[in-house]
């Protein structure tokens, strides 16, 4: 018998206390274990992402470099199509 809030109480009514106290042990270690797991994923996904990153700005800044070069050349291919398209018309007559 224990003395509990002044009433005098059996080991027995304790037995149920002690077996959801042992269940909520089972389940934190559990939850940590998730936890920790969890937290290895991330930390994965976060290498795996840094490159695609990179990978990224390096595209977009080619992307760039190639439209650079693209207006000029544009620029240079109008003036040309109009003297070539009327030699092709005097060729073909």
């Amino acid at each position: 018998m224990f003395l509990v809030g002044g009433r005098e109480v059996g080991s027995g009514e304790f037995e149920p206390l002690r077996s959801e106290v042992e269940l909520l042990r089972s389940e934190v270690e559990l939850l940590r274990s998730e936890v920790e797991l969890l937290r290895s994923e991330v930390e994965l996904l976060r290498s795996e992402v840094e490159p695609l990153r990179l990978t990224v700005e390096l595209l977009r800044s080619e992307v760039e470099l190639l439209r650079s070069e693209v207006e000029p050349l544009r620029s240079e291919v109008e003036p040309l199509r109009l003297t070539v398209e009327p030699l092709q018309r005097f060729k073909n007559e």
